[in-house]
């Protein structure tokens, strides 16, 4: 018996760079837009790209889904949502009765795209003067 493995959809973004292409804008436009080299960006629209999905995704789809879309990629959802939704995403409270609601809450706190990653973020604050003095012994 012969088992045939199944290639999942391609994402969101991937399907929007095709749409430009077939739009009559070039490869190498296109490619120049989002910060890949132009071979890259053609091996990946062929489906050949020797890279996993999901590091390629990390690296462009949010610019993608930004630039052509007008949307931030919500790597929870794996989709393009609207700025206001991804913000009321990140300041909803904590849900304790529904059990998806939660799992997007802890992936929202631990979301590049997060809008009040950089506000929450300690390490992104200047440091403090007591974190730079030398305790004498």
């Amino acid at each position: 018996m012969q088992y045939r493995l199944i290639d999942p959809p391609d994402p969101e973004w991937i399907g929007l760079l095709r749409a430009e292409i077939q739009k009559g804008r070039s490869i190498a436009e296109v490619a120049r837009e989002i910060g890949m080299a132009r071979p890259s960006l053609s091996m990946l629209l062929k489906g050949t790209y020797p890279a996993r999905i999901d590091k390629v995704t990390a690296k462009y789809g949010a610019k993608v889904v930004s630039l052509y879309r007008n949307r931030v990629l919500c790597p929870h959802l794996r989709m393009g949502i609207p700025a206001d939704e991804c913000q009321a995403h990140a300041t909803a409270p904590m849900s304790t009765s529904n059990p998806e609601r939660l799992r997007h809450w802890a992936a929202c706190r631990a979301c590049p795209q997060n809008p009040l990653a950089a506000q929450d973020d300690p390490a992104a604050a200047s440091p403090s003067s007591h974190a730079n003095r030398r305790t004498s012994a």
